[in-house]
């Protein structure tokens, strides 16, 4: 029985608590959309967001050798301009609403190279959500 979810245990196993903070640093991550868990996505696909999601592959835990394999998901889509599409003037569209996927929600620009540990980083934790789905996705 789960009692725990899914976003304490992302808060729990990488140390982070929800942050907000729109320093230009801050800003900057917006260039590359946040990751969401399948719950995340979802809510984002009940609110009516799915012509801004897209199917993307994760193969960043290759390189940082957390995993052997890619990890398949949907995400939110980057768009031409190089931002995320939910960024807009400086913040997130979807912050207010509290539909902020939780990488988000609990990244800071205080990550560094010496801080960072790829086992308890947001991106692998939330990517790891995502491989219960894996097989559903590659269809």
């Amino acid at each position: 029985m789960k009692t725990e979810s899914t976003f304490s245990y992302i808060m729990r196993k990488s140390g982070r608590k929800p942050t907000v903070c729109g320093c230009k640093q801050c800003q900057s991550q917006c260039h590359t959309p946040c990751l969401g868990t399948p719950e995340d996505i979802g809510k984002l696909i009940e609110a009516g967001y799915s012509d801004r999601l897209a199917s993307t592959v994760w193969a960043v835990g290759l390189i940082n050798g957390v995993t052997d394999k890619a990890v398949n998901m949907v995400q939110a889509r980057q768009e031409d301009n190089g931002w995320c599409t939910f960024y807009h003037d400086g913040k997130c569209e979807l912050h207010d609403k509290g539909l902020k996927p939780t990488e988000g929600r609990l990244s800071h620009h205080s990550l560094r190279q010496d801080n960072y540990n790829p086992k308890k980083s947001l991106s692998w934790l939330i990517a790891k959500e995502w491989l219960p789905l894996q097989d559903k996705l590659k269809s």
